[in-house]
C-alpha cells in the first residue's frame, strides 16, 4: 500500500469530529464517494459530492487515518488529538498496471453489484492448503462446498453457490478463463496450492457484471494472481502437517524490482494426504511462475501455471447405513487412481494512456488431459478398469480497454474469443493405447461486452451489455455406432449455435456517510453442458436422438434481481442484499446419476425461482477483539417437474442441495504482541437430495466449530488449527443410492466429511 504519512492536530475532548476534503492532487477537483477511515476499527465514512466529510472518532491520543479511492494512491495519515483546522488532503493519481489486468471484468466498489473482495490476507487466514473452494467457502456468503476424500484438504472438492452446481460459475485468472468450455466446470484439484499464488478475489454473486468465459449465471469468481511490482527481493517457504498423513511443502522467491524494470516470482508445491475415506489419498505438485517488464506506461507480462494430481477416487455416495457401521466406507475399487495434469500459459500487455486510459490484451493457451478409471467386478471376482481419458486445447485472445471520458463517465468495453477442443475416450485399462470409444468435440466463441458508470451527487448509474456468440459441434465415433447397427454413413450431425444477448443495469444511492443502497437488475443465457446433452459419457444409439435434436435440451435464462445495502453503525459493517433469481428452462439436477456415478443427470425445468437474504459483516467491540461472519437464508421453488420417463407431475417442489440456512461465524482476540486466539463455526441446514421431496431422501443440518492458534513472530508465523472441535458426522453433499443395483431406491447416500482433525503451517518469509 502507498501513501504519505503526516501528523495532523485536531480539536476535540471524549469525541473529536473529524472535518475535511479529499480532491484529486493534481487538478484539485473534488472527488465525490472517497473512503475515510480509522485503520483500527470499523469507523468509517464516505466524502459528498463536494468532496466533503465528517467523522466523529473516539479522542485518543493518536489514530491513525486510512483515505482511499478507486484509481488514486492510499494515503495513511497519522493524527494527534485534540488539535485544530479542518483537513485539505490531495490524492495522488495511481498506475499500478498489474491491476488494471482485471479492472474490465471486475465490478468497483461504487457499481450496483453484489460482490466479495478478498485481498490475499484475508484468504491466509483460512488457508492451510486446503482446494481454493473450500476456502471461499468460509469467508464469501452462499457457498456450500464439499470433499470428496473428506479430508478438507486434497483430491476434488466441489462447490455450489445459492444452491447452483460448479459448472455454471464464471471462473477466470487475470480474466482469463478456468473454465472447461465444454463441461464448464473447473477443478482446482489440478492445481494444488493454488490459492497461495493469488493477490485477491472478487466474487460476484448473481448476474453480476460481464466477463470472459462462460456465462455469469449463478455468480463469477474473478482471481488475480500474485503482483510483480515489489520494491525489494523477498521469498518463502511453508511446511503444512496434519490429520490423514496430509502434507505440504510450498517454496517461493520474487526478485523484486530488478533496475526499475524487470521482475519475476516462482513458486512450486508439492502436497500429499491418504484422505480420510479409505484408499481416497492424492499425491500432487504445481508450479507458478510469473516474469514482467515494467515501462513507465506499458507492462509486459507472462505467467505459467501448471498442476499435476494423482487422486484415488472417491466420488461415489456412500448409504447411510454403511457410514453408520464405517464412515470411512469408499465403494470405489482401491486401483480406481486418475492421473490429471493442467497447464495454463497468459502472455498480457497494458499499455496505460494519458487521463486514466488503459488497455490491456491477452493472449492465453490452456491444455489439460489425463486418465479416470472406473473398476468393476465382471462376474467372477475380477476387477476390470474402464478408463475415462480425456484431453483439451483452448486457445483465446481477449483485449479491454477502460477509462474516464472528460464528463465523468467510466467506461470499459471487451473482446474475446477462443477455440476449444476436446477428445473423449474409453477403454479397458492397462491397454489405455487401444480404446474402444474416441469422439470430439469442438467450441468456438466471440464474445464482446461494454460498460458505464456515472456518478451525480449521491446517485450513481451503471449499465452493462454482454453479447456472446456460441458454436458447439460433436464429432462421433462412427465405427462405433455402426457397430451398434446406426448406418453411420449416412449420419448428419448438426453444429449447435447460440447469441446471447445479456443486459444489465444498475442504481446506487449514497444515502448519508456510512450508508448506501443499490438496485440492480441483471438477465443471462447460458449455453448446456455437452454432459447436459448427451446424459452419458459418449454418442450411442440410445442418445443419438438428442444429439440429432439442436432442440432437445434448450439454453437457460434467468433475470436477476438485487437489492442491497452497505452501512457502518459505530463499530459495527455490514453488507446485506435481497435477492430474487427467475429461471426459464433452468438445467437442473434431478437427483440421478449415470450408472458410474460421476455424471450428473440434468433436464429443463420449465418454471423456477430462488430467492433469499445475505449478509457479510464484522463488528469490532474494541481494538484486540473482531468478529465476523457470513448469513444466508435461501428459499427456491421448482413449479413443476416430470421426472423423465414417467407421467407424474410434482409441483411446487425445492432444488435439491439449497439449504434455507448458510451462517459463518468467527471471533479472533489478540492476545499480547505475538498471538491470536480464535473460535469459528458453521451451520448448514437439510436440504432435499431429489426433486420429487421424499422427506426420507434429505441431507440433514449440521453444526462444526474449529479452532485456531496463530503466532506471529517477526517474519515467522506458526498457525494450528482444529478443525470440528466436537466430532460432528456431517454431509455437505449426496444423492439417492441403489446399493443392490435392483432398480429401487434403498435411501440416502452421502459423502461423508472429516471428524475431529489437526493442521499445523509453518510460514517462514525472508
Amino acid at each position: 500500500m502507498a501513501g504519505l504519512v503526516m501528523v495532523i492536530s485536531l480539536d476535540g475532548w471524549a469525541q473529536t469530529t473529524i472535518r475535511g476534503e479529499i480532491r484529486d492532487n493534481e487538478t484539485q477537483k473534488p472527488l465525490p464517494g472517497a473512503h475515510v477511515g480509522v485503520s483500527s476499527t470499523n469507523q468509517r465514512t464516505v466524502t459528498n459530492d463536494q468532496g466533503a466529510f465528517s467523522l466523529e472518532v473516539k479522542n485518543e491520543d493518536n489514530i491513525t487515518l486510512e483515505i482511499s479511492f478507486v484509481g488514486y494512491e492510499t494515503q495513511v495519515m497519522k493524527l494527534s488529538l485534540p488539535g485544530n483546522g479542518p483537513l485539505q488532503v490531495g490524492l495522488v493519481p495511481r498506475v499500478v498496471l498489474e491491476e488494471v489486468v482485471v479492472k474490465a471484468v471486475r465490478a468497483s466498489e461504487r457499481n450496483p453489484i453484489t460482490q466479495s473482495t478478498i485481498d490475499r490476507k484475508h484468504m491466509i487466514k483460512e488457508y492451510w492448503g486446503q482446494d481454493a473452494v473450500l476456502n471461499l467457502e468460509r469467508i464469501v456468503p452462499s457457498i456450500l462446498a464439499h470433499s470428496e476424500a473428506g479430508s478438507n484438504f486434497a483430491n476434488y472438492s466441489l462447490m455450489r453457490l445459492r444452491g447452483i452446481d460448479q459448472t455454471r460459475i464464471n471462473i477466470t485468472l487475470n480474466g482469463v478463463p478456468l473454465n472447461d468450455m465444454v463441461d464448464q466446470g473447473v477443478f482446482f484439484s489440478n492445481f494444488p496450492d493454488f490459492t497461495n499464488n493469488i493477490e485477491s478475489v472478487q466474487v460476484q454473486r448473481g448476474v453480476g457484471s460481464s466477463t470472459n468465459g462462460t456465462a455469469s449465471y449463478a455468480g463469477s469468481i474473478n482471481y488475480e494472481s500474485t503482483r510483480l511490482n515489489r520494491p525489494e527481493p523477498s521469498g518463502s517457504f511453508q511446511l503444512t502437517g496434519g490429520s490423514f498423513g496430509s502434507f505440504r511443502a510450498s517454496a517461493a522467491i520474487s526478485s523484486g524490482l530488478i533496475q526499475d524494470k524487470f521482475a519475476f516470482s516462482a513458486r512450486y508445491t508439492k502436497s500429499y494426504s491418504d484422505g480420510y475415506k479409505f484408499h481416497s489419498g492424492s499425491n500432487g505438485q504445481s508450479l507458478f511462475f510469473s516474469a514482467g517488464y515494467f515501462g513507465k506506461k506499458d507492462l509486459l507480462k507472462i505467467n505459467l501455471l501448471k498442476g499435476q494430481n494423482r487422486n484415488q477416487l472417491a466420488y461415489l455416495p456412500i448409504f447411510i447405513d454403511d457410514i453408520l457401521d464405517e464412515p470411512r466406507t469408499n465403494y470405489l475399487d482401491p486401483g480406481d487412481e486418475d492421473d490429471f495434469a493442467q497447464n495454463v500459459v497468459q502472455l498480457q500487455h497494458t499499455h496505460w494512456f494519458k487521463s486514466q486510459w488503459s488497455i490491456t490484451s491477452s493472449l492465453y493457451y490452456g491444455s489439460a488431459g489425463g486418465d479416470f478409471p472406473f473398476g468393476f467386478d465382471d462376474g467372477s471376482g475380477n476387477i476390470v478398469q474402464l478408463n475415462f481419458p480425456l484431453y483439451n486445447d483452448h486457445y483465446g485472445l481477449m483485449t479491454s480497454v477502460s477509462g474516464e471520458t472528460a464528463s465523468g463517465w467510466q467506461l470499459d468495453a471487451g473482446l474475446h474469443g477462443y477455440i476449444f477442443k476436446r477428445k473423449n475416450e474409453e477403454g479397458f485399462l492397462p491397454d489405455k493405447n487401444n480404446p474402444y470409444y474416441s469422439d470430439r468435440t469442438n467450441k468456438n466463441e466471440v464474445s464482446i461486452f461494454g460498460k458505464a458508470s456515472k456518478s451525480w451527487g449521491p446517485w450513481s448509474v451503471y449499465g452493462d451489455l454482454q453479447v456472446r456468440m456460441v458454436a458447439l459441434e460433436f464429432e462421433p465415433d462412427l465405427a462405433y455406432l455402426e457397430g451398434q447397427g446406426v448406418p453411420a454413413d449416412e449420419l448428419v450431425v448438426p453444429n449447435r449455435n447460440w447469441t446471447f444477448l445479456n443486459p444489465k443495469m444498475g442504481l446506487r444511492y449514497q444515502a448519508g456517510a456510512a450508508t448506501s443502497f443499490f438496485l440492480s437488475l441483471g438477465y443471462s443465457g447460458r449455453e448446456p453442458t455437452r454432459a447436459d446433452i448427451l446424459g452419458s459419457t459418449v454418442i450411442s444409439a440410445f442418445n443419438l436422438d438428442v444429439v440429432l435434436d439442436v432442440d432437445a435440451v434448450k439454453a437457460e435464462y434467468v433475470t436477476d434481481l438485487e437489492l442491497g445495502v452497505d452501512l457502518v453503525i459505530g463499530k459495527f459493517q455490514a453488507l446485506a442484499n435481497l435477492f430474487y433469481m427467475d429461471f426459464k428452462d433452468e438445467i437442473a439436477p434431478t437427483g440421478e446419476f449415470i450408472t458410474e456415478g460421476f455424471v450428473q443427470l440434468r433436464q429443463n425445468i420449465p418454471d423456477s425461482y430462488r430467492t433469499g437474504v445475505e449478509m457479510d459483516w464484522s463488528w469490532t467491540p474494541v481494538n484486540k477483539l473482531k468478529f465476523q461472519g457470513q448469513t444466508t437464508y435461501m428459499k427456491s421453488k421448482v413449479k413443476t417437474f416430470a421426472p423423465g420417463g414417467s407421467s407424474e407431475i410434482f409441483e411446487d417442489v425445492e432444488h435439491i442441495l439449497t439449504p434455507e440456512w448458510l451462517i459463518n461465524l468467527r471471533g479472533d482476540y489478540q492476545l499480547g504482541k505475538y498471538l491470536t486466539l480464535g473460535l469459528s463455526g458453521r451451520y448448514v441446514s437439510d436440504s432435499f437430495l431429489e426433486l420429487t421431496n421424499q422427506r426420507n431422501l434429505m441431507m440433514p443440518d449440521f453444526f462444526v466449530a474449529n479452532a485456531h492458534v496463530a503466532v506471529n513472530w517477526k517474519s515467522y508465523q506458526l498457525d494450528l488449527r482444529l478443525n470440528n472441535l466436537f466430532d460432528e458426522l456431517y454431509f455437505t453433499n449426496g444423492a439417492p443410492v441403489d446399493v443392490d443395483f435392483d432398480g429401487l431406491i434403498d435411501g440416502p447416500g452421502y459423502l461423508v466429511q472429516a471428524p475431529r482433525h489437526f493442521f499445523a503451517t509453518l510460514r517462514l518469509n525472508f
